[in-house]
Protein backbone atom coordinates (compact mmCIF):
# COMPACT_ATOMS: atom_id res chain seq x y z
CA UNK A 1 0.00 0.00 0.00
CA UNK A 2 2.71 2.59 0.84
CA UNK A 3 4.29 2.04 -2.57
CA UNK A 4 0.93 2.66 -4.26
CA UNK A 5 0.34 5.81 -2.27
CA UNK A 6 3.84 7.05 -3.03
CA UNK A 7 3.41 6.33 -6.75
CA UNK A 8 0.02 7.99 -6.85
CA UNK A 9 1.43 11.06 -5.10
CA UNK A 10 4.31 11.14 -7.53
CA UNK A 11 1.93 10.93 -10.50
CA UNK A 12 -0.14 13.81 -9.14
CA UNK A 13 3.01 15.89 -8.78
CA UNK A 14 4.21 15.01 -12.29
CA UNK A 15 0.82 15.86 -13.81
CA UNK A 16 1.04 19.30 -12.20
CA UNK A 17 4.49 19.81 -13.70
CA UNK A 18 3.20 18.81 -17.15
CA UNK A 19 0.48 21.44 -16.86
CA UNK A 20 3.18 24.04 -16.25
CA UNK A 21 5.53 22.78 -19.00
CA UNK A 22 3.35 21.11 -21.64
CA UNK A 23 6.04 21.18 -24.31
CA UNK A 24 8.57 19.22 -22.27
CA UNK A 25 8.41 15.83 -24.01
CA UNK A 26 10.85 14.14 -21.63
CA UNK A 27 8.69 15.11 -18.67
CA UNK A 28 5.52 14.03 -20.51
CA UNK A 29 6.94 10.62 -21.33
CA UNK A 30 8.14 10.09 -17.74
CA UNK A 31 4.65 10.98 -16.55
CA UNK A 32 3.04 8.56 -19.00
CA UNK A 33 5.27 5.75 -17.75
CA UNK A 34 4.38 6.60 -14.18
CA UNK A 35 0.69 6.50 -15.13
CA UNK A 36 1.25 3.07 -16.68
CA UNK A 37 2.93 1.82 -13.51
CA UNK A 38 -0.02 2.76 -11.27
CA UNK A 39 -2.70 1.73 -13.77
CA UNK A 40 -3.96 5.25 -14.50
CA UNK A 41 -4.75 4.44 -18.11
CA UNK A 42 -7.12 7.36 -18.71
CA UNK A 43 -4.49 9.82 -17.55
CA UNK A 44 -1.88 8.10 -19.71
CA UNK A 45 -4.15 8.15 -22.74
CA UNK A 46 -4.78 11.91 -22.38
CA UNK A 47 -1.08 12.64 -21.96
CA UNK A 48 -0.31 10.61 -25.08
CA UNK A 49 -3.05 12.19 -27.19
CA UNK A 50 -2.07 15.72 -26.17
CA UNK A 51 1.57 14.96 -26.92
CA UNK A 52 0.88 13.45 -30.33
CA UNK A 53 -1.32 16.43 -31.22
CA UNK A 54 1.79 18.62 -31.22
CA UNK A 55 4.45 15.96 -31.98
CA UNK A 56 2.75 13.36 -34.21
CA UNK A 57 6.00 11.73 -35.32
CA UNK A 58 7.70 11.43 -31.93
CA UNK A 59 8.89 7.84 -31.82
CA UNK A 60 8.63 7.16 -28.09
CA UNK A 61 5.18 8.74 -27.88
CA UNK A 62 4.02 6.51 -30.73
CA UNK A 63 5.42 3.48 -28.93
CA UNK A 64 3.73 4.48 -25.67
CA UNK A 65 0.49 5.00 -27.56
CA UNK A 66 0.82 1.48 -28.97
CA UNK A 67 1.41 0.01 -25.51
CA UNK A 68 -1.66 1.82 -24.15
CA UNK A 69 -3.87 0.57 -26.97
CA UNK A 70 -2.46 -2.93 -26.55
CA UNK A 71 -3.30 -2.94 -22.84
CA UNK A 72 -6.88 -2.03 -23.74
CA UNK A 73 -6.93 -4.83 -26.37
CA UNK A 74 -7.48 -2.30 -29.14
CA UNK A 75 -5.18 -4.24 -31.40
CA UNK A 76 -5.86 -2.30 -34.58
CA UNK A 77 -4.92 1.04 -33.02
CA UNK A 78 -1.96 -0.56 -31.26
CA UNK A 79 -0.61 -1.98 -34.50
CA UNK A 80 -0.95 1.37 -36.27
CA UNK A 81 0.93 3.27 -33.55
CA UNK A 82 3.68 0.67 -33.13
CA UNK A 83 4.19 0.36 -36.88
CA UNK A 84 4.61 4.13 -37.08
CA UNK A 85 7.18 3.99 -34.29
CA UNK A 86 9.21 1.42 -36.23
CA UNK A 87 8.84 3.48 -39.40
CA UNK A 88 10.30 6.44 -37.54
CA UNK A 89 13.43 4.41 -36.92
CA UNK A 90 12.95 2.74 -33.55
CA UNK A 91 14.52 -0.68 -33.17
CA UNK A 92 13.47 -1.37 -29.58
CA UNK A 93 12.83 -5.06 -28.94
CA UNK A 94 9.79 -4.18 -26.80
CA UNK A 95 8.12 -2.56 -29.80
CA UNK A 96 8.70 -5.60 -32.03
CA UNK A 97 7.44 -7.90 -29.28
CA UNK A 98 4.29 -5.86 -28.59
CA UNK A 99 3.58 -5.44 -32.31
CA UNK A 100 3.92 -9.21 -32.71
CA UNK A 101 1.49 -9.70 -29.84
CA UNK A 102 -1.05 -7.36 -31.46
CA UNK A 103 -0.86 -9.35 -34.69
CA UNK A 104 -1.20 -12.56 -32.69
CA UNK A 105 -4.30 -11.06 -31.05
CA UNK A 106 -5.69 -10.41 -34.53
CA UNK A 107 -4.97 -14.02 -35.56
CA UNK A 108 -2.22 -13.04 -37.99
CA UNK A 109 0.11 -15.63 -36.61
CA UNK A 110 2.57 -15.89 -39.50
CA UNK A 111 3.09 -12.11 -39.55
CA UNK A 112 3.58 -12.09 -35.79
CA UNK A 113 6.17 -14.85 -36.02
CA UNK A 114 8.21 -12.90 -38.58
CA UNK A 115 8.74 -10.10 -36.05
CA UNK A 116 10.13 -12.39 -33.35
CA UNK A 117 13.70 -12.51 -34.58
CA UNK A 118 16.82 -13.75 -32.75
CA UNK A 119 17.70 -10.19 -31.73
CA UNK A 120 14.28 -9.79 -30.09
CA UNK A 121 14.69 -13.15 -28.35
CA UNK A 122 18.12 -12.11 -27.05
CA UNK A 123 16.69 -8.91 -25.56
CA UNK A 124 13.43 -10.47 -24.33
CA UNK A 125 13.69 -14.21 -23.57
CA UNK A 126 9.90 -14.40 -23.04
CA UNK A 127 9.68 -14.03 -26.82
CA UNK A 128 10.18 -17.79 -27.07
CA UNK A 129 6.76 -18.40 -25.52
CA UNK A 130 5.03 -16.09 -27.98
CA UNK A 131 6.89 -17.79 -30.83
CA UNK A 132 5.61 -21.14 -29.52
CA UNK A 133 2.04 -19.85 -29.48
CA UNK A 134 2.35 -18.59 -33.05
CA UNK A 135 3.81 -21.89 -34.22
CA UNK A 136 1.03 -23.78 -32.43
CA UNK A 137 -1.65 -21.84 -34.29
CA UNK A 138 0.20 -22.41 -37.56
CA UNK A 139 0.09 -26.16 -36.97
CA UNK A 140 3.87 -26.40 -36.48
CA UNK A 141 3.64 -28.24 -33.18
CA UNK A 142 7.07 -29.90 -33.21
CA UNK A 143 8.76 -26.52 -33.58
CA UNK A 144 6.48 -25.06 -30.91
CA UNK A 145 7.55 -27.83 -28.52
CA UNK A 146 11.20 -26.95 -29.13
CA UNK A 147 10.56 -23.27 -28.39
CA UNK A 148 8.75 -24.15 -25.17
CA UNK A 149 11.59 -26.39 -24.02
CA UNK A 150 14.14 -23.66 -24.79
CA UNK A 151 12.14 -21.19 -22.71
CA UNK A 152 11.71 -23.62 -19.82
CA UNK A 153 15.44 -24.26 -19.73
CA UNK A 154 15.77 -20.73 -18.36
CA UNK A 155 12.39 -20.45 -16.61
CA UNK A 156 11.36 -23.99 -15.54
CA UNK A 157 8.42 -22.85 -13.40
CA UNK A 158 6.73 -20.66 -16.02
CA UNK A 159 3.05 -21.60 -15.73
CA UNK A 160 2.03 -20.43 -19.20
CA UNK A 161 4.85 -22.25 -20.96
CA UNK A 162 4.36 -25.47 -19.00
CA UNK A 163 0.64 -25.41 -19.74
CA UNK A 164 1.18 -24.79 -23.44
CA UNK A 165 3.82 -27.51 -23.63
CA UNK A 166 1.44 -29.94 -21.91
CA UNK A 167 -1.20 -29.21 -24.55
CA UNK A 168 1.28 -29.55 -27.41
CA UNK A 169 2.47 -32.91 -26.09
CA UNK A 170 -1.15 -34.03 -25.73
CA UNK A 171 -1.91 -33.05 -29.32
CA UNK A 172 1.21 -34.86 -30.55
CA UNK A 173 0.27 -37.91 -28.44
CA UNK A 174 3.57 -37.73 -26.54
CA UNK A 175 2.02 -38.69 -23.23
CA UNK A 176 5.09 -39.48 -21.15
CA UNK A 177 5.82 -35.88 -20.06
CA UNK A 178 2.33 -34.37 -20.14
CA UNK A 179 1.48 -34.77 -16.46
CA UNK A 180 4.75 -33.28 -15.28
CA UNK A 181 4.27 -30.04 -17.22
CA UNK A 182 0.57 -29.79 -16.43
CA UNK A 183 1.29 -30.28 -12.74
CA UNK A 184 3.87 -27.48 -12.72
CA UNK A 185 1.48 -25.16 -14.56
CA UNK A 186 -1.41 -25.78 -12.17
CA UNK A 187 0.81 -25.55 -9.12
CA UNK A 188 1.97 -22.10 -10.22
CA UNK A 189 -1.47 -21.05 -11.51
CA UNK A 190 -4.51 -23.27 -10.80
CA UNK A 191 -6.43 -21.40 -13.51
CA UNK A 192 -3.88 -21.87 -16.32
CA UNK A 193 -6.01 -22.45 -19.41
CA UNK A 194 -4.06 -25.02 -21.43
CA UNK A 195 -3.28 -27.14 -18.38
CA UNK A 196 -6.96 -27.19 -17.36
CA UNK A 197 -7.87 -28.13 -20.94
CA UNK A 198 -5.44 -31.05 -20.97
CA UNK A 199 -6.75 -32.38 -17.65
CA UNK A 200 -10.37 -32.30 -18.86
CA UNK A 201 -9.45 -33.79 -22.25
CA UNK A 202 -7.52 -36.69 -20.69
CA UNK A 203 -10.47 -37.43 -18.40
CA UNK A 204 -12.77 -37.46 -21.42
CA UNK A 205 -10.40 -39.69 -23.40
CA UNK A 206 -10.33 -42.20 -20.54
CA UNK A 207 -14.14 -42.40 -20.48
CA UNK A 208 -14.52 -40.61 -17.15
CA UNK A 209 -17.25 -38.41 -18.59
CA UNK A 210 -18.80 -37.11 -15.37
CA UNK A 211 -15.43 -35.91 -14.10
CA UNK A 212 -14.55 -34.52 -17.54
CA UNK A 213 -17.81 -32.57 -17.70
CA UNK A 214 -17.10 -31.13 -14.24
CA UNK A 215 -13.57 -30.16 -15.33
CA UNK A 216 -14.80 -28.51 -18.52
CA UNK A 217 -17.42 -26.55 -16.56
CA UNK A 218 -14.75 -25.43 -14.06
CA UNK A 219 -12.50 -24.33 -16.91
CA UNK A 220 -15.30 -22.41 -18.61
CA UNK A 221 -16.11 -20.49 -15.44
CA UNK A 222 -12.60 -19.06 -15.61
CA UNK A 223 -12.24 -18.92 -19.40
CA UNK A 224 -15.74 -18.61 -20.92
CA UNK A 225 -14.36 -17.78 -24.37
CA UNK A 226 -12.35 -21.01 -24.71
CA UNK A 227 -13.91 -22.61 -27.77
CA UNK A 228 -11.97 -25.83 -27.35
CA UNK A 229 -13.42 -26.31 -23.88
CA UNK A 230 -16.95 -25.79 -25.22
CA UNK A 231 -16.21 -28.32 -27.95
CA UNK A 232 -14.85 -30.81 -25.43
CA UNK A 233 -17.96 -30.36 -23.28
CA UNK A 234 -20.21 -30.82 -26.33
CA UNK A 235 -18.46 -34.09 -27.16
CA UNK A 236 -18.90 -35.34 -23.59
CA UNK A 237 -22.59 -34.45 -23.62
CA UNK A 238 -23.00 -36.05 -27.04
CA UNK A 239 -21.29 -39.23 -25.88
CA UNK A 240 -23.81 -39.43 -23.06
CA UNK A 241 -26.65 -38.66 -25.51
CA UNK A 242 -27.50 -35.44 -23.65
CA UNK A 243 -28.46 -33.81 -26.94
CA UNK A 244 -29.98 -30.50 -25.76
CA UNK A 245 -26.95 -29.86 -23.53
CA UNK A 246 -24.60 -30.85 -26.35
CA UNK A 247 -26.41 -28.44 -28.66
CA UNK A 248 -25.98 -25.56 -26.19
CA UNK A 249 -22.29 -26.31 -25.76
CA UNK A 250 -21.54 -26.61 -29.47
CA UNK A 251 -23.26 -23.30 -30.18
CA UNK A 252 -20.71 -21.64 -27.90
CA UNK A 253 -17.89 -23.62 -29.54
CA UNK A 254 -18.77 -22.50 -33.06
CA UNK A 255 -19.18 -18.91 -31.87
CA UNK A 256 -15.64 -18.88 -30.49
CA UNK A 257 -14.11 -21.19 -33.12
CA UNK A 258 -15.82 -20.11 -36.38
CA UNK A 259 -12.88 -21.33 -38.48
CA UNK A 260 -12.67 -24.79 -36.87
CA UNK A 261 -14.24 -27.30 -39.24
CA UNK A 262 -14.49 -30.00 -36.57
CA UNK A 263 -16.78 -27.84 -34.43
CA UNK A 264 -19.15 -27.31 -37.34
CA UNK A 265 -19.16 -31.05 -38.00
CA UNK A 266 -20.04 -31.87 -34.40
CA UNK A 267 -22.78 -29.22 -34.59
CA UNK A 268 -24.14 -30.82 -37.76
CA UNK A 269 -24.19 -34.32 -36.25
CA UNK A 270 -25.96 -33.09 -33.13
CA UNK A 271 -28.65 -31.51 -35.29
CA UNK A 272 -28.93 -34.71 -37.33
CA UNK A 273 -29.50 -36.61 -34.11
CA UNK A 274 -32.16 -34.08 -33.13
CA UNK A 275 -33.84 -34.56 -36.52
CA UNK A 276 -33.17 -30.96 -37.55
CA UNK A 277 -31.74 -31.59 -41.01
CA UNK A 278 -32.09 -27.95 -42.04
CA UNK A 279 -29.82 -26.79 -39.19
CA UNK A 280 -27.44 -29.68 -39.90
CA UNK A 281 -27.13 -28.55 -43.53
CA UNK A 282 -26.41 -25.01 -42.39
CA UNK A 283 -23.63 -26.27 -40.12
CA UNK A 284 -22.03 -28.29 -42.91
CA UNK A 285 -22.28 -25.26 -45.20
CA UNK A 286 -20.41 -23.21 -42.59
CA UNK A 287 -17.73 -25.91 -42.73
CA UNK A 288 -17.66 -25.61 -46.52
CA UNK A 289 -17.11 -21.86 -46.18
CA UNK A 290 -13.93 -22.64 -44.23
CA UNK A 291 -12.70 -25.30 -46.69
CA UNK A 292 -14.67 -26.47 -49.71
CA UNK A 293 -12.27 -29.34 -50.32
CA UNK A 294 -12.75 -31.21 -47.06
CA UNK A 295 -14.18 -34.60 -47.91
CA UNK A 296 -15.91 -35.27 -44.59
CA UNK A 297 -18.14 -32.21 -45.09
CA UNK A 298 -19.43 -33.46 -48.43
CA UNK A 299 -19.88 -36.91 -46.89
CA UNK A 300 -21.93 -35.41 -44.08
CA UNK A 301 -24.20 -33.68 -46.58
CA UNK A 302 -24.55 -37.04 -48.33
CA UNK A 303 -25.70 -38.60 -45.04
CA UNK A 304 -28.43 -35.95 -44.75
CA UNK A 305 -29.47 -36.53 -48.37
CA UNK A 306 -29.67 -40.27 -47.71
CA UNK A 307 -31.80 -39.75 -44.61
CA UNK A 308 -34.13 -37.49 -46.56
CA UNK A 309 -34.53 -39.99 -49.40
CA UNK A 310 -32.61 -37.83 -51.91
CA UNK A 311 -30.69 -40.74 -53.39
CA UNK A 312 -29.20 -38.95 -56.40
CA UNK A 313 -27.94 -36.12 -54.23
CA UNK A 314 -26.54 -38.62 -51.74
CA UNK A 315 -24.63 -40.50 -54.46
CA UNK A 316 -23.24 -37.23 -55.81
CA UNK A 317 -22.10 -36.21 -52.32
CA UNK A 318 -20.50 -39.61 -51.71
CA UNK A 319 -18.63 -39.43 -55.01
CA UNK A 320 -17.40 -35.91 -54.28
CA UNK A 321 -16.33 -36.81 -50.73
CA UNK A 322 -14.41 -39.93 -51.78
CA UNK A 323 -12.67 -38.04 -54.57
CA UNK A 324 -11.40 -35.54 -52.01
CA UNK A 325 -10.74 -38.13 -49.31
CA UNK A 326 -10.84 -41.84 -50.23
CA UNK A 327 -10.99 -42.64 -46.50
CA UNK A 328 -13.97 -40.36 -45.76
CA UNK A 329 -15.91 -41.93 -42.90
CA UNK A 330 -19.08 -39.93 -43.43
CA UNK A 331 -19.20 -40.83 -47.13
CA UNK A 332 -19.05 -44.52 -46.27
CA UNK A 333 -21.70 -44.07 -43.61
CA UNK A 334 -23.91 -42.45 -46.25
CA UNK A 335 -23.24 -45.38 -48.54
CA UNK A 336 -24.18 -47.76 -45.72
CA UNK A 337 -27.49 -45.96 -45.19
CA UNK A 338 -28.35 -46.22 -48.89
CA UNK A 339 -27.54 -49.93 -48.92
CA UNK A 340 -29.70 -50.45 -45.88
CA UNK A 341 -32.59 -48.54 -47.43
CA UNK A 342 -32.46 -50.99 -50.33
CA UNK A 343 -32.54 -53.97 -47.97
CA UNK A 344 -28.89 -54.87 -48.52
CA UNK A 345 -28.21 -55.17 -44.82
CA UNK A 346 -25.24 -57.55 -44.99
CA UNK A 347 -23.41 -55.24 -47.37
CA UNK A 348 -24.28 -52.26 -45.20
CA UNK A 349 -22.82 -54.01 -42.16
CA UNK A 350 -19.67 -54.86 -44.13
CA UNK A 351 -19.18 -51.18 -44.96
CA UNK A 352 -19.61 -50.19 -41.31
CA UNK A 353 -17.27 -52.95 -40.10
CA UNK A 354 -14.63 -51.84 -42.60
CA UNK A 355 -14.77 -48.26 -41.32
CA UNK A 356 -14.56 -49.34 -37.68
CA UNK A 357 -11.67 -51.72 -38.35
CA UNK A 358 -9.58 -49.09 -40.12
CA UNK A 359 -6.66 -47.71 -38.15
CA UNK A 360 -6.98 -44.04 -37.39
CA UNK A 361 -4.95 -41.60 -35.32
CA UNK A 362 -5.83 -41.64 -31.63
CA UNK A 363 -7.15 -38.08 -31.84
CA UNK A 364 -9.62 -39.19 -34.55
CA UNK A 365 -10.96 -42.23 -32.67
CA UNK A 366 -13.41 -40.18 -30.65
CA UNK A 367 -14.96 -38.55 -33.69
CA UNK A 368 -15.06 -41.85 -35.60
CA UNK A 369 -16.77 -43.68 -32.76
CA UNK A 370 -19.22 -40.86 -32.07
CA UNK A 371 -20.28 -40.73 -35.70
CA UNK A 372 -20.57 -44.53 -35.80
CA UNK A 373 -22.78 -44.48 -32.71
CA UNK A 374 -24.99 -41.82 -34.25
CA UNK A 375 -25.26 -43.77 -37.50
CA UNK A 376 -26.30 -46.82 -35.47
CA UNK A 377 -28.98 -44.70 -33.81
CA UNK A 378 -30.20 -43.48 -37.19
CA UNK A 379 -30.31 -47.01 -38.60
CA UNK A 380 -33.15 -47.78 -36.21
CA UNK A 381 -35.36 -45.50 -38.29
CA UNK A 382 -34.76 -47.63 -41.34
CA UNK A 383 -34.50 -51.10 -39.82
CA UNK A 384 -34.89 -51.36 -36.03
CA UNK A 385 -33.59 -54.91 -35.70
CA UNK A 386 -30.23 -53.85 -37.18
CA UNK A 387 -29.61 -51.15 -34.55
CA UNK A 388 -27.18 -51.69 -31.69
CA UNK A 389 -24.64 -53.55 -33.82
CA UNK A 390 -21.83 -51.02 -33.51
CA UNK A 391 -18.81 -52.22 -31.57
CA UNK A 392 -16.82 -49.15 -30.64
CA UNK A 393 -13.04 -49.38 -30.44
Amino acid sequence: MPDTVTSSTRLTRLLAFVELDAGNLTLRKDTIREAFSVGSWDAARKLIDDGLATSPHETELLALSGFAHFQAQRYGEAEEALSKALHQGSDAAEIYYTLAFTRFGRKRHAEALELLTPSVIAALPMTLLLRARCLHHLGRRVEAISECKAHLAAAPDDAECNGLLGLLLYEEELHEDINAHVSVALRQNPKQLEAMLVVASLQSDSGNYDLAAHSFHTLLKEHPECGRAWLGLALVELTQMELPAAKRAIEHATMHLPEHIGSWHVSAWIHIMLGDFFAAKLAFKEALAVDRNFGETHGGLAVIAALQGEEDRAHAGIKRALRLDPQSMSAQFAEMLLLQQHGRHAQAQDVLDTVLARKVAHRDLRYRDLVARQIDYLRARVNPERAGKVALH
